[in-house]
């Protein structure tokens, strides 16, 4: 399950403590992208998950940073607050204040990540309502391991995009919510085979979600864990579900139209997929 799931960071992470290893781990993952012919990306971490030995987290963030400027590729880093049974309720009030501090340098928005099964989204009312006040983008990891009022939830907040959000098919109304609002959800493939979520990559309502109009963009979710990247999630996806080369296409600028991307960097990455595909 997700819970489990999420268990297997804590090895990465445990060698994530210091500026050094963040810097270079950055770098590391923007040029296998670069190599591997993607254009941009948007990457997230969890800032407090990295002060085990001395850090605070504005050191975890501008050493990320300076890993993916050195690296010369186009990325942009989300920020995640995170899901915990204890009171982190100051470490996410920090986390978004780091967001308000580096947006549009080379930060693009907030995310709460973690195991949303034991802890709902309305635990964070505080956090979301934060974000607002000080003008954050964020997005919200929701129907994943809750269910499709988890999407609704997250929505009501004011969440940008929805992390996974497939558990929205159960719900029709849930379903009209994001199409009529326009939230892109981010689908993981893998991840959710990983989690149970589904059995097979032909189990996820993909055709579901583009027929009835929602904006449905294809992501790894986490790399190592799973195994893959999004160049390989969209291979079983084409896979599984015989798209052609103009859903793909649209797939991929569904991405670019959700990204936190200002209008004209936008308009910049549709002509290199326009002129690609």
């Amino acid at each position: 399950d997700l819970n489990e799931y999420l268990e297997k960071s804590s090895l990465p992470v445990s060698l994530l403590q210091s500026e050094k290893s963040l810097e270079k781990c950055a770098f590391n993952l923007c040029t296998e992208l670069s190599c591997g012919g993607f254009i941009y990306a948007e990457i997230r971490f969890a800032p407090q998950l990295h002060l085990k030995k001395g850090l605070t987290q504005k050191n975890a963030v501008e050493a990320v940073l300076r890993g993916v400027k050195k690296s010369g590729f186009k990325a942009n880093v989300i920020l995640c607050a995170m899901r915990s049974g204890d009171d982190n309720s100051s470490e996410n009030l920090e986390t978004a204040a780091l967001v308000k501090e580096f947006l549009n340098k080379g930060v693009c928005a907030l995310d709460l990540a973690g195991a949303e099964g034991l802890f709902p989204n309305e635990k964070y009312s505080y956090l979301f309502k934060k974000a607002k006040e000080e003008g954050v983008p964020f997005t919200i990891h929701s129907g994943e391991a809750s269910g499709a009022e988890s999407v609704e939830k997250a929505v009501e907040f004011g969440a940008r995009r929805i992390g996974h959000g497939v558990r929205s098919v159960e719900s029709e109304k849930t379903l009209k919510l994001l199409r009529d609002k326009q939230i892109p959800i981010e689908i993981c493939p893998t991840s959710n085979l990983n989690t149970n979520i589904f059995e097979d990559y032909s189990d996820i309502p993909l055709k579901k979600f583009i027929d009835y109009g929602i904006i449905v963009t294809v992501n790894s979710d986490n790399m190592s864990v799973s195994r893959t990247d999004a160049r390989k999630e969209m291979q079983h996806l084409i896979e599984s579900h015989n798209l052609s080369a103009s859903e793909v296409k649209h797939l991929i600028l569904n991405s670019v139209n959700a990204s936190f991307l200002s209008e004209k960097e936008k308009k910049d990455l549709r002509k290199i997929v326009e002129n690609s595909l």
